[in-house]
């Protein structure tokens, strides 16, 4: 069957080859080389050298005239002429004795290897393999016993010659001694080199030849393919000349890649039609062998791992898309897919991972700038290759490979290579495929319009488009100004470490300080106080400047809850859609840090539990679509953001029954909507009455709470049972500075947050009552609230004060209002937030301190954190 296979495919060749015009079009002959390989690969299976000789011998002809096609052409056909006429000649079956054992030949060793001495090296190659795991950076000993390992299967590898096995060893080899001579701790390539030679050990299991390209890992190794190293290294392992040329063939991927997609595809679609009457034979799926079980799981797991990180690396390079560091980020692991997936036979993943890397490529050499449509390309790439892995994975559980065929991979190719022609010509995707891909209008209209552009050239699409009432005139315009996007110019940037950015604002913040003792200093000289309040408009100036140099825009953490809400929906069967609003919000950058983890809990809810089914919604008279809208924007200092779905809301009476049966309340309790809410921030706290990944609103709502209120935040719940829930996040825009109000008691000064506070005022005697239960309250506009004597709870003097003869103020938080009484208001300013140290850190109703002005501290007060403290006294 393999014979009847190798004659129709030089059937096939001898035919191309006669319709190629290499003078003209040198491409076409790159047509060939599919049929080549698999015209070498069959050969090297049935051990017929002398015509996978004259094969490596035609590819090297084709490659020579693919890299220069100057020089004598027509001689160079000549030869290749001959060369496929040779090939066409009748096969001479070889004898049995005369069979190899490695996809090379060598006159001193014609045997299939015992099975002892693979036995030896698979052994070894487990011992490497725990070498590299259990590596600690630094430990010498380890690269020895490493190296020790590494020439024994050198020496095995070159006594049975085993050429590829050998090869790949002492690039090994090379890579640990450059581990040990210059303390370099990073073990991947050496891992890649591992699973290289797990795979070529599985091919001599097997008896079969090893014809993929394995230069990417050689690379990785440090390897230089060049040819005279090639050949000094083929002659100490006694290998003959055409191996040297099988790597140096396998390893050309540029006459493939510079096609157009039509002539690159059709011969190689060919070959497979020419191929098929061999697995017709099976009836069965193929199994998959145990060594080459191992391999896959590694490949599988190391793959799903790099797919994860280039989504992250994608949302920060819209943030810079001229960053060759994060281009490069993510070049590296489609690079690392596609080297794997070559020497695997994963020919999907592999052909795909290749054409997303070259449009990367292309972008990290500077050819254009990834655009959002660049973007969205590559996670459509991202995508596909997870759906494929994922039947790679299928195979690994099972055992049998399972088929990929309904996975089509050649659109998405198609769509990336014109993609990269169309950024790389003109850095501009063209106006029809934006107006296709928003939706506006369809394939076959678009042809139509451009068979109409033809015949009136002088008109725009655009134009015909709207005569022909295909696209609204604002359509077409907003395609343009897509379209132009891509023009524009990045403004050149600066990077500077972060380190340097907080200690700038650090310094900024003592410079504030510094200037307001000078001015309380100077407050009595008139020559100086005009220069001093000058001098503070300029600090102040300064330290706004450094504040803005740390806020970023916060889509890049709205762009990730994008990918989570489309997993999570597929994962619940759920149609969910994401909206955002305000994405261009800036916020500092740490706290951008504080909301990622909060955010991620409460999507997850939202999703889970939040938004119904399909079928659920329809019957409530809902569309079947949820929406999560993911809004933000800036208030008194503060960031907001809410996160608000369409879904079933909370139900009041459930969390109350749950309350009351964990002993969180006894159900006396008169409680506001917003307390009852709190309860399922507690921790543990669930209504749900099944087990999903996410079991209830409440498992890991603690952790979102403590996230924030870490940060100085609050959560705010608001529900309506059948219309939806909304969470209310607060931050402030920056932990650095704190817009306050300077209040004494005794002898000490405090600071409130001027987001808390209401109103300030003194009362009249009738207006202090004591309530039996709930301690002292003062009435203002006739509402009663709860006194808090700031005295007292911080024992600064024990003295029992006339609430008529101080002053009151009135703070909120979470809706729920206490009274503070103090001795006098200093003023209205802003400090900078100094930590209180290890000793008081933990002090729950202690947000920070402040220098002050005459060189005190002023302690900053955590308003809800004293609610909690009286609240606790009280119970």
């Amino acid at each position: 069957m393999t014979y009847k296979i190798i004659e129709d495919l030089v059937e096939k060749l001898s035919c191309d080859f006669v319709l190629a015009n290499p003078e003209e079009e040198p491409e076409s002959l790159s047509g060939l080389l599919p049929i080549l390989k698999q015209i070498h690969g069959k050969c090297t299976e049935l051990s017929l050298d002398a015509k996978a000789k004259e094969v490596l011998k035609a590819r090297k002809i084709i490659t020579a005239v693919l890299k220069n096609n100057t020089g004598d052409v027509e001689k160079k056909m000549t030869a290749l002429g001959e060369l496929i006429s040779e090939l066409s000649s009748p096969i001479s079956f070889p004898e049995k004795n005369d069979q190899v054992s490695d996809h090379t030949e060598n006159n001193s060793s014609d045997e299939i290897p015992d099975s002892q001495v693979l036995d030896r090296i698979e052994e070894n190659l487990k011992q490497f393999a725990d070498l590299i795991s259990g590596y600690c950076p630094g430990e010498i000993p380890d690269l020895g016993l490493m190296l020790n390992t590494l020439d024994e299967l050198i020496a095995v590898s070159k006594q049975k010659n085993f050429v590829i096995l050998n090869e790949v060893s002492v690039a090994c080899k090379g890579y640990v001694e450059y581990m040990t001579l210059e303390d370099v701790h990073d073990t991947k390539p050496i891992e890649e080199g591992l699973l290289l030679l797990k795979s070529v050990l599985s091919h001599l299991k097997r008896g079969e030849g090893f014809a993929f390209d394995y230069s990417d890992v050689l690379e990785l190794l440090n390897v230089k393919l060049d040819k005279e190293q090639e050949v000094k290294e083929t002659e100490v392992i006694e290998e003959e000349p055409e191996f040297e040329e099988t790597l140096v063939v396998i390893e050309e991927p540029e006459p493939e890649e510079i096609l157009p997609i039509k002539e690159e595809q059709e011969p190689e679609k060919a070959v497979e039609i020419e191929e098929k009457p061999e697995p017709a034979v099976r009836t069965e799926p193929e199994k998959i062998s145990d060594d080459d079980m191992e391999i896959l799981i590694d490949f599988v797991s190391e793959a799903e791992e790099n797919l994860d990180t280039i989504e992250v690396s994608l949302i920060d390079l819209e943030q810079d898309p001229t960053n060759k560091d994060i281009i490069n980020d993510i070049f590296r692991p489609f690079h690392t897919i596609k080297g794997v997936s070559g020497f695997l036979s994963l020919t999907k993943i592999n052909k795909l991972s290749h054409t997303t890397e070259n449009l990367l490529d292309s972008a990290r050499s500077g050819d254009f700038v990834i655009n959002n449509t660049a973007t969205d390309a590559i996670l459509e790439s991202v995508d596909a290759l997870k759906n494929l892995i994922e039947r790679v994975k299928q195979g690994t559980s099972t055992g049998f490979k399972q088929p990929d065929d309904d996975i089509d991979i050649n659109h998405l190719r198609d769509k990336l290579q014109n993609l990269q022609t169309a950024l790389t010509k003109g850095g501009k995707e063209p106006l029809g495929e934006i107006l296709v891909r928003k939706g506006v209008i369809n394939k076959e209209s678009l042809d139509q319009s451009l068979e109409s552009q033809q015949e009136s050239p002088e008109k725009k699409l655009g134009e015909i488009l709207v005569e022909e009432k295909k696209a609204a005139p604002k359509q077409v315009a907003s395609a343009l100004m897509e379209q132009n996007l891509s023009k524009k110019q990045v403004v050149s940037q600066v990077k500077v470490s972060t380190q340097k950015l907080d200690d700038l604002v650090d310094y900024a913040g003592e410079l504030v300080i510094a200037q307001s003792m000078l001015k309380q200093k100077t407050s009595n000289d008139p020559s100086l106080s005009q220069n001093v309040a000058q001098l503070g408009l300029i600090v102040t100036n300064m330290q706004n400047i450094a504040m803005s140099m740390r806020m970023i825009p916060i889509k890049a953490t709205f762009m990730k809850m994008i990918r989570l809400v489309r997993d999570l929906s597929r994962k619940s069967g759920k149609d969910v859609a994401l909206n955002m609003i305000g994405e261009e919000t800036e916020i500092d950058r740490n706290v951008v840090d504080a909301l990622y983890e909060p955010m991620v809990h409460m999507i997850r809810n939202s999703v889970d539990h939040g938004i119904e089914s399909k079928t659920d919604r329809l019957e409530h008279g809902k569309s079947s679509q949820g929406q999560i809208v993911l809004r933000a924007y800036h208030k008194g200092g503060h960031i907001i953001i809410e996160i608000e779905d369409d879904g079933k809301g909370l139900d009041k009476d459930g969390i109350l029954e749950k309350a009351k049966s964990t002993g969180l309340i006894t159900g006396n309790e008169q409680m506001t909507d917003a307390q009852i809410y709190d309860l399922i921030l507690q921790p543990g706290f669930s209504t749900a009455k099944q087990i999903t990944d996410v079991s209830g609103r409440g498992v890991g709502m603690d952790v979102v709470k403590d996230g924030i209120e870490k940060f100085r935040g609050q959560l705010h719940i608001e529900s309506s049972k059948g219309v939806g829930t909304k969470f209310t996040i607060s931050l402030p825009l920056t932990l650095a500075i704190i817009d306050g109000m300077l209040v004494r008691v005794d002898d000490e000064r405090y600071v409130i947050p001027t987001i808390a506070i209401q109103k300030a005022f003194k009362p009249e005697k009738e207006d202090y009552f004591t309530v039996r239960g709930k301690g002292e309250m003062v009435k203002d506009r006739g509402n009663l609230i709860p006194l808090i004597r700031l005295n007292e709870l911080y024992n600064s003097s024990n003295q029992k004060k006339s609430v008529w003869e101080s002053l009151v103020v009135v703070v909120e938080s979470k809706e729920e209002k206490r009274a503070l009484l103090i001795d006098e208001l200093l003023g209205k300013d802003e400090y900078v937030i100094k930590s209180l140290g290890t000793n008081l850190e933990d002090v729950e109703s202690l947000a920070g301190g402040a220098i002050l002005a005459d060189g005190r501290v002023g302690l900053i007060l955590d308003i809800h954190g004293i609610f909690s403290l009286v609240s606790q006294g009280m119970q």
